[in-house]
């Protein structure tokens, strides 16, 4: 393994607990990082404002590839990358949900949107760790620029979803994937986590061999893929760790802290 420079880490079921905080562990791990001369990056789903608590939690100037590489910002807030989804797969996908009954959050300009308050909501935002969405009829959220549309929901009925969607939406405008068995993503279809990756890579000019990633899910396996290395920590599924470089520790044993010890052995070098 070459020395590495900059390390994307995925959120949920790899860099927190079941309670959705980050273990002591792998706070001072990526503080160590840092130090040594690592650019932490923070890569997930959430949209920005949400991966923002985490940074703070951190402490570090962390990037932040949002919304699965839809919107990438670096730490100064500057905006790299802001993808949105076309009209027509928002109209089609927000009409659906609603005749379905199934909750869908809309992200757009870094809120969440949604059309009622529901326990579902209220399980995604505890999650999230956000308390103001902004709630608007369903005919006001299907004009929305959206980076990306989420619904939730019990796996059985996002699957019917999902097939809904492979034969409604127009060929390659969307790509729909799981982030968690409750969250059927509808994502912009030239943007991913890797795409992300590479976008801060770029701009801060580590090349993609000195790049690495960690993460658990379906949606973390183009970053996985991209880095010139990459872990999955043990509670991730198959996809994820036939992906990944080495297999570390699951989330709750601060498979991440693990991680970032077998990397600074090479920092340096």
């Amino acid at each position: 393994m070459p020395p590495i420079n900059l390390l994307a880490v995925d959120i949920d079921f790899t860099l927190v607990d079941a309670e959705r905080r980050i273990p002591e562990a792998n706070v001072r791990a990526l503080r160590q990082a840092n130090e040594a001369g690592v650019h932490i990056v923070l890569a997930s789903g959430r949209i920005a404002s949400s991966l923002r608590l985490f940074a703070e939690e951190l402490g570090l100037p962390t990037p932040l590839v949002a919304c699965n590489g839809a919107f990438v910002v670096v730490h100064n807030g500057e905006v790299l990358v802001d993808h949105r989804l076309t009209t027509p797969v928002v109209e089609k996908v927000v009409e659906e949900c609603r005749k379905r009954g199934v909750h869908l959050n809309v992200y757009a300009d870094d809120r969440v949107h949604f059309a009622e308050e529901s326990a579902l909501a209220e399980m995604y935002l505890r999650r999230a760790r956000l308390s103001v969405p902004i709630i608007l009829p369903w005919s006001e959220l299907s004009r929305l620029k959206a980076n990306k549309l989420v619904a939730v929901g019990e796996p059985h009925v996002l699957e019917d979803l999902r097939l809904w969607a492979t034969e409604a939406l127009p060929f390659a405008s969307a790509v729909v994937t799981y982030s968690e068995p409750e969250y059927l993503e509808f994502l912009c279809p030239d943007c991913d986590k890797g795409t992300g990756l590479a976008a801060i890579a770029r701009v801060l000019g580590v090349p993609r061999e000195r790049t690495a990633a960690i993460g658990d899910y379906l949606n973390d396996v183009p970053m996985l893929t991209w880095a010139g290395h990459s872990a999955a920590v043990a509670n991730a599924v198959l996809d994820a760790k036939a992906a990944a470089d080495v297999v570390v520790g699951s989330h709750e044993e601060c498979g991440v802290a693990e991680y970032v010890a077998m990397l600074l052995k090479n920092v340096g070098k």
